[in-house]
């Protein structure tokens, strides 16, 4: 079995930007790129500006995230590779697309230069490129070779050199919706897009007591290895805040680290999201095993929530990463959280 790295499901291992739920089917888009703004397209990718003088006609999806963005977008149809797993919850929509796409890698930690190149794809989309690759440079190097690289915004968080724009992780989901809309020339389906998102969130928050005031942590929980938990640049941060939760670790500025055993226990939180990455190959398949998993841990001992039915929240880490499986993510943590 493949060893799952908590920090490359955060920071996936090669390139590039945007994800994953609610959208058009793109069958009823199909022309409308035909309606794009004649003249060069420029889009913000991390605060690096990418020009674009025609609509892609070939798009490679990296990661989980980029699919479900693009379908949202009423772009689906231009997806013609993906690189990732079929193990992400996708909406009916976003799986028959991806589905149809020629799959390039299994794993998109697996994606190299040459797999991008060789694809014939005009714009690479995906997740963020692995610590230690200089994003300018790639997306130089791949330029040269007549390929566009796009990032999906809510991985540009938590670096001192790659810009967000001061959006919140849902304004950034929103803006990638509505800037794949420009980019193809399916605006009018972004914004519904964009509108029924905005909506759903709404109503998700408005179904919990804001006035709990409960104290939450987040866990990565692996099938061996260490835990990991979520900062401020999260989105499960934003999302816990939305549902009246408090971040126990908000005060800490990155997206993914690993606490201490004594931090851990010292959170005292109310609630636990226990996280967890679906594979297919994996211990760790449904929300019982992750329960399971998380309460054989030693260095859990002393938090007492750990133990509590009620305190306890299993969650697919699809549902926390920054595309519209996102939304979906806060009405089904909305739905386990209301009170009866």
């Amino acid at each position: 079995m493949k060893k799952i790295n908590p920090w490359m499901v955060v920071m996936p291992a090669v390139v590039l930007a945007v994800a994953t739920a609610c959208g058009t089917p793109a069958s009823s888009v199909s022309s409308a790129a035909e309606d794009a703004a004649i003249g060069p397209i420029s889009l913000d990718s991390c605060g690096r500006e990418v020009i674009f003088d025609a609509p892609p006609q070939r798009v490679l999806a990296v990661g989980s995230e980029a699919p479900a963005l693009l379908v949202a977008a009423g772009a689906g149809d231009k997806l013609t590779h993906y690189a990732g797993s079929l193990e992400v919850p996708f909406d009916a929509a976003t799986k028959t697309v991806v589905e149809g796409a020629e799959r390039i890698a299994e794993d998109s930690h697996d994606v190299s230069y040459e797999m991008i190149i060789g694809s014939g794809a005009d714009v690479v989309i995906g997740t963020d490129i692995a610590a230690g690759v200089d994003l300018d440079s790639l997306a130089d190097r791949l330029q040269q070779a007549g390929v566009q690289m796009l990032t999906v915004s809510g991985y540009c968080a938590g670096f001192e050199d790659r810009s967000t724009g001061g959006l919140s992780g849902f304004e950034q989901i929103y803006r990638d919706v509505e800037s794949y809309g420009r980019l193809f020339g399916t605006q009018q389906v972004a914004a519904e897009a964009v509108q029924d998102m905005r909506e759903r969130v709404a109503a998700a928050a408005e179904r919990i007591n804001q006035e709990a005031g409960e104290r939450a942590l987040s866990l990565y929980v692996p099938t061996a290895g260490t835990l990991g938990s979520y900062g401020h640049e999260s989105l499960v941060s934003e999302q816990m805040s939305l549902l009246g939760l408090k971040n126990v670790f908000s005060d800490v500025p990155k997206r993914y680290f690993e606490p201490s055993t004594e931090e851990l226990v010292a959170s005292a939180a109310d609630k636990v999201f226990a996280m967890y990455l679906p594979t297919g190959s994996s211990a760790m398949e449904t929300d019982q095993d992750v329960l399971d998993v998380l309460r054989e841990r030693p260095e859990l001992d002393g938090l007492q929530a750990v133990n509590d039915d009620a305190s306890v929240v299993p969650l697919n880490y699809y549902y926390s990463s920054p595309g519209p499986l996102a939304v979906d993510g806060v009405e089904l943590l909305a739905e386990r959280l209301a009170t009866p």
